[in-house]
């Protein structure tokens, strides 16, 4: 880890110590770039620029910069800049494993030469490969230099100058003789020497076919993964977990599903350990919720609703069920746009599911502007059908979007609860006549006895006879559902009143009563319909009665 106090030690100032530790900081967070990232991608520039930016600003100001190299950790006059005993990710390990005590960096050093000292010491080396000190050596990095364990023996400083001089002159003694020579003619490689035993085409051919199906997607979020879950670093484990949840977007617009699932699925997992401590899991959660946005919303509209989509519902459900009550508006958003069927009902159930609980987590979606958004919010409500939910429900009775109170109003049609039904007489003043009958004919088909008197009294209200003939019909249709016999004396007061001059109130006022008493089952109801037959005297009002009688008259003989 590198240095997390900054103290003042003896010949070095606050200010040098800090600058120190940034220098620290960001070989190791370009060191680790290093190894995920290709060579062009703009998190490692900024990595490698932001490392020669204060290793330069150091270097003017406090001159050369000298690390002492210790089993696990660095140090600065003494002070500890660096340490982590792990020895597959420590730089101090290797370096001191290969037998270096003291690391240099020098005025004028460039980005190219930390780039290729990180290349070398940044990483675990395979078995093979040349140590730390000779790949330097090899290197040649003219503002990077180290002492080894040997180097502090002056004797052998001396002898290794002798030999580097001598060495020197042989090289370039040989390279002036084989300058004068021509070069050698190729060699013909015996064909015999090419051929593969059965044994090692079976292993090549099986190598092939495994290389083949590798997916370098699915490496590459397995890195990503693995880098994150070890991560301490704030700094470093909010850019990477920033990474991945940029990655899950990409994915998500690109229409991959699956991938983009496994991604969420991982950082909702790590947000979950009780490990993470609290500082990770806001970064995580960030991370989950930056996922849905308005642009992934409509990619994953227009694929859903394709034809020849190619998604996983139940992996699309686990997916938005991990996103979540954070991700809520903008699952709603998709309920409301997404067309196909069989997409807004897996959409209604995620929600559901969500929701159960608290429904009021959909309090604040309900005065949305969008009709439809509520709309559909109504139906999960209904589903969830608690009575929290049927509270937020009711309170939409009065809402100024005609749709929604129609949907509201279909609820309350399919409920079961019967105090809940008591809230469509709110109906009977609404603003829309269609929603008026709509609610007499639910009163009168489910013949609820709660709502004759209300009926009653719209019948006898001052602006009844405004209204259009169609709603005063289902007036008298639903009066005589509900009162039946009762409602026989009013029926035939209606029947038989007499209009002198105005044919065509009469004529709608025979309408009505009729309509009432087609709903009632007695045998009063021939009587009252023959009665007014003989009465009346227009050519349309007995043609109206005498399609009535007959209509009761078959009716009675059917139920002989």
């Amino acid at each position: 880890m590198v240095g997390q106090g900054v103290q003042e030690t003896e010949g070095v100032g606050k200010e040098e110590l800090a600058s120190v530790n940034q220098i620290i900081l960001a070989l190791v967070k370009t060191s680790k770039a290093l190894r995920i990232y290709l060579p062009n991608n703009p998190v490692l520039i900024g990595f490698i620029s932001e490392l020669e930016a204060k290793m330069t600003l150091h270097l003017a100001r406090h001159g050369e910069l000298g690390l002492d190299v210790e089993p696990f950790v660095l140090r600065y006059h003494g002070e500890q800049v660096y340490e982590n005993r792990e020895p597959k990710e420590s730089i101090a390990s290797r370096l001191h494993a290969d037998g270096i005590r003291t690391l240099f960096f020098d005025p004028g050093v460039e980005a190219a030469e930390l780039v290729a000292f990180l290349g070398i010491a940044g990483f675990e080396q395979p078995t093979g490969d040349d140590d730390v000190v000779t790949q330097l050596w090899e290197r040649n990095l003219q503002h990077i230099g180290y002492l080894t364990e040997d180097d502090f023996s002056d004797a052998c400083l001396m002898a290794e100058h002798d030999e580097r001089v001598q060495q020197k002159e042989s090289l370039e003694r040989i390279r002036q003789a084989l300058a004068g020579q021509p070069p050698p003619p190729p060699r013909v490689i015996p064909k015999h020497l090419l051929m593969l035993t059965g044994e090692e085409e079976r292993w090549l051919r099986a190598a092939l076919d495994l290389e083949g199906r590798c997916n370098g997607l699915e490496d590459v979020i397995r890195i990503l993964a693995a880098i994150l879950g070890e991560v301490h670093d704030p700094e470093l484990f909010a850019d990477f977990s920033g990474i991945l949840g940029h990655l899950t977007v990409n994915l998500f617009l690109a229409g991959d599903i699956g991938h983009a699932l496994k991604l969420a699925r991982f950082l909702d997992r790590l947000q979950k350990l009780p490990t993470t401590p609290p500082e990770q899991r806001q970064h995580l959660a960030a991370a989950l919720a930056g996922i849905l946005s308005d642009s992934t919303v409509e990619v994953l509209k227009t694929a859903l609703d394709r034809a020849d989509a190619n998604i996983q519902y139940a992996e699309l459900k686990e997916l938005l069920l991990i996103l979540g009550i954070p991700s809520l508006g903008a699952i709603c958003e998709l309920l409301g746009r997404v067309e196909k069927l069989k997409v807004r009902k897996l959409i209604v159930e995620v929600l559901v599911q969500l929701g159960r609980a608290d429904p009021a987590v959909f309090a604040d979606f309900l005065s949305d502007p969008r009709w439809y958004l509520v709309r559909n919010l109504v139906l999960v409500l209904s589903l969830i059908g608690t009575p929290a939910a049927l509270r937020m429900i009711l309170g939409l009775i009065s809402h100024k979007e005609q749709r929604i109170r129609r949907e509201v109003l279909g609820f309350l049609e399919r409920t079961s609860d019967a105090k809940a039904k008591t809230y469509i007489l709110k109906y009977l003043r609404d603003d829309s006549s269609a929603l008026r009958i709509k609610a007499l004919q639910i009163l009168a088909r489910e013949r609820l006895p709660f709502a004759l008197k209300p009926v009653l009294a719209l019948a006898g209200a001052d602006d009844f006879q405004e209204r259009q003939f169609d709603e005063k019909k289902e007036v008298y249709l639903a009066l005589g559902e509900l009162g039946q016999e009762g409602m026989i004396p009013m029926l035939r007061e209606l029947l038989m009143k007499r209009y002198w001059f105005q044919k065509g109130s009469e004529k709608e006022a025979v309408q009505l009563a009729v309509a009432g008493l087609a709903r009632i089952n007695s045998g009063s109801v021939l009587r009252v319909l023959e009665e007014a037959r003989s009465q009346k005297k227009g050519g349309e009002v007995r043609a109206i009665l005498d399609q009535a009688i007959a209509v009761h008259a078959a009716r009675a003989k059917r139920s002989i």
